[in-house]
């Protein structure tokens, strides 16, 4: 049985034979732990709870002091209890609280170990006794943990999502911003405390307009928004395209917070680009082929006639003689009869009639020799040629010849779109991990437009004038660089210039130049904007 109640610490008014049993019993059923200790820190009695609490039977609590029961880190509540004692006269606090943790065993879990909330009462009265409530906080402490460790979780799950979600108030306030965010606005979580509001990712007006789609019916439900291809605005003003699906948190119907998920579709739009890119370059190569093959049967039937023609034509030529009348009349049959020997020429290499050996080369071999032949040409008179050639450019397999020819038809057609001058600059560099050896070719001329560049491969398809142009060049171009197992295409065209883009697969090398030295990276070098160490050529100016 525990020790009775003191009697000062049970009398009240004069009643306590009436009241100590009603007291002493509440005591024993309380779910809670009451113990009540002297000044000097000896146990006068504890109730069943705090006998269990602290795990110790009564016959071994009565008496004892404290700091046989508080032992290990729990010894600092004494020295709390002493320093009160000690700064009473001078202090008005008389109840403070303190978590302790009671284990049996060093190998319990935190969650096997029991966690007491000590209350620590000293009476008004100023008694020789003060008491202590242990309050059994070890499921709420279970609670906390679990609440921690799935926060944590969720945090995590949120944090490690690929997507960028965000979540704000009502008034616009950022509550949430993971790393997906982060990355694809580029803004940290510390900029979007500060006075950010979540308008700001958006483009003028979008945001409003998405909360009155989610206030909506119409677009997924009431406080749903599903599946809307929207644009978002960058830190540094780019533009990005995304997928976003979310919605409005409600507390009792009341509306008290929004977030939404935001998919990248940069990535599945360039895909897209490149698939369709791939579909017209397949419906260009079978158009091609079918012209190939019409072309070669019109070149045979051609190319002998004409040469009938410009054989006797010679001939009546040279037996009229010199001042004849109708000397004028021949020359130009011959004349015209060469022009269209050199289409059937073209003809013949659009068809691929003709073949060539491969051989390893340098593509900045075939740019300096086209440009040795062009530079001094009328039509380069006034334009700037720059060259940014990789020093440690791959080889590729090829005919020199052949693409002397490619380079040369793109050179003069930007030429001649720079008809009051300009700047044509060639660059040379490795793509795709040194799979690919790239020659762009980039002029400032007018540009081609969309409609143009459709057709630009075409046979027969040209812009120039009547008589200026057959139509063939960069149909040819395309059957030599399709040839080379290559591509050939414009990346880029405006107003301001236009830039082809031909690649070529590489031949893998032992990491030396292609002219067998060891690339100098410490002299004659520029660094151009993708990062490549070119050679530093120099400009040629006609």
């Amino acid at each position: 049985m525990a020790n009775h109640l003191p009697l000062q610490f049970s009398i009240s008014a004069g009643d306590y034979f009436d009241t100590e049993p009603y007291a002493h019993q509440i005591l024993e059923e309380t779910p809670n732990g009451v113990m009540v200790v002297s000044t000097d820190h000896k146990i006068i009695y504890t109730n069943p709870a705090a006998s269990r609490f602290l795990e110790t039977p009564y016959t071994e609590l009565a008496g004892r002091h404290l700091r046989d029961i508080f032992t290990g880190e729990n010894r600092t509540l004494i020295d709390l209890f002493q320093s009160f004692f000690t700064s009473r006269p001078t202090s008005r606090k008389s109840r403070f609280r303190k978590e302790i943790t009671i284990g049996s065993h060093d190998n319990e879990t935190e969650d096997e170990r029991r966690v007491l909330d000590i209350v620590f009462v000293y009476p008004a009265s100023a008694p020789d006794y003060y008491i202590l409530y242990l309050i059994d906080i070890s499921h709420l402490k279970s609670l906390e943990r679990e609440l921690r460790r799935r926060n944590v979780f969720f945090h995590n799950l949120i944090d490690s999502s690929v997507d960028g979600i965000i979540a704000a108030d009502m008034r616009g306030k950022i509550i949430l911003f993971n790393e997906g965010a982060q990355s694809l606005l580029g803004y940290s979580e510390e900029e979007t405390r500060n006075g950010f509001h979540v308008t700001q990712i958006y483009n003028e007006g979008v945001a409003y307009e998405v909360i009155a789609r989610m206030r909506s019916e119409e677009y997924g439900g009431k406080g749903k928004l599903r599946n809307q291809e929207l644009t978002v605005r960058h830190k540094n003003g780019e533009s990005i395209p995304v997928n976003f699906s979310g919605g409005i948190i409600y507390d009792n119907d009341q509306e008290i917070a929004t977030c939404g998920i935001f998919t990248d579709l940069r990535a599945m739009q360039k895909i897209e680009e490149d698939l369709e890119n791939t579909h017209q370059m397949l419906m260009q190569s079978e158009k091609m082929a079918g012209l190939g093959r019409l072309a070669a049967g019109v070149a045979h039937e051609i190319n002998n006639p004409m040469s009938g023609i410009m054989l006797y034509a010679n001939m009546v030529l040279e037996d009229l003689g010199q001042d004849h009348p109708l000397q004028q009349d021949l020359e130009t049959i011959i004349r015209e009869a060469e022009r269209c020997k050199v289409i059937v020429a073209d003809l013949l290499e659009f068809s691929h009639q003709t073949s060539y050996e491969m051989d390893r080369l340098n593509l900045n071999e075939v740019v300096t020799k086209t440009l040795g032949v062009l530079k001094n040409q009328p039509s380069f008179h006034n334009i700037e040629i720059v060259l940014n050639l990789a020093q440690d450019l791959c080889p590729i397999f090829g005919n020199a010849i052949r693409l002397n020819q490619v380079v040369m038809n793109i050179m003069v057609n930007s030429a001649q779109a720079m008809e009051y001058g300009g700047t044509l600059t060639i660059t040379t560099r490795n793509r795709a991990g040194r799979e690919l050896a790239e020659l762009l070719i980039k002029d400032s001329g007018h540009g081609i437009t969309p409609d143009q560049q459709k057709r630009i491969f075409d046979p027969f398809f040209t812009t120039k004038k009547p008589g200026e142009g057959t139509g063939l060049g960069l149909s040819v171009s395309y059957a030599i660089v399709k040839e080379h197992q290559g591509t050939i295409r414009v990346i880029e065209s405006s107003p301001s210039g236009t830039t082809f883009s031909l690649r070529f697969p590489a031949v893998q090398d032992t990491g030396k130049s292609i002219t067998g030295q060891e690339p100098d990276t410490e002299h004659n070098t520029e660094q151009t904007s993708t990062g490549e160490n070119h050679a530093k050529q120099p400009h040629f100016t006609s």
